[in-house]
């Protein structure tokens, strides 16, 4: 029997992994919507996997991938499922050095059932989990993904110079590179800055929006 905590801070989907991944092989020993809870459960709590969003935006504390270091300096042989809307975790200002080896990485958006949930969670307590998230689909380096993030929080390029220390001419370039990479090279009719925001949110999982606010993916 594989016992599992859950952290995952939007109630509905908690409530509903919590009641439908039991089965004959595993069981939820505790679910919380905050990373306190989840740390401290695990001081009289045993289990064997954590699954846990990967950004915990809507509840005070760290990203899951800190709860899951921080579980997994406690027990070394913790499974730990990331469960995310993220195609990459520097999205979320996370980098991918820090992500707990032997992690399965699962996209909301590719869980078709709750059958495949359960086989990452048993790849995670068996040790077999797969680290790669789906960023592998398009080279971009951190200081790209960064940029990236910046930009769809609305910073202007001035406010992108002086947070990275350049200068906005620099800042430019960097933007013209991302929209190489994202394949819009040369399209002087659109704007880099305005692809680059399309570009997060799909990335983020939350499609192409025509509104720049921030996204709210988890």
């Amino acid at each position: 029997m594989i016992k599992v905590l859950l952290l995952e801070d939007e109630a509905l989907l908690r409530t509903t992994l919590a009641s439908t991944l039991p089965d004959d092989t595993m069981s939820i020993v505790g679910h919380f919507g905050e990373a306190a809870g989840a740390v401290a459960a695990a001081d009289d709590t045993a289990f064997d996997v954590l699954v846990t969003d990967l950004d915990l935006s809507q509840g005070p504390g760290p990203n899951g991938i800190v709860v899951a270091n921080v579980l997994r300096r406690a027990n070394p042989r913790l499974g730990v499922v990331l469960l995310t809307s993220y195609a990459d975790p520097r999205l979320v200002g996370a980098k991918l050095s820090q992500v707990p080896p032997g992690t399965e990485y699962v996209r909301k958006q590719d869980v078709r059932d709750i059958e495949t949930l359960r086989t990452a969670i048993r790849h995670a307590a068996n040790g077999t989990g797969d680290t790669t998230p789906a960023q592998l689909t398009v080279a971009l380096t951190d200081t790209q993904i960064e940029t990236m993030r910046l930009v769809a929080q609305g910073l202007t390029n001035a406010e992108i110079a002086r947070q990275r220390v350049v200068t906005e001419r620099a800042v430019e370039k960097a933007l013209a590179r991302i929209a190489q990479a994202l394949g819009h090279e040369g399209d002087a009719t659109k704007n880099p800055r305005a692809l680059i925001v399309r570009a997060y949110y799909e990335m983020a999982g939350a499609g192409s929006a025509s509104d720049t606010s921030s996204p709210t993916p988890g």
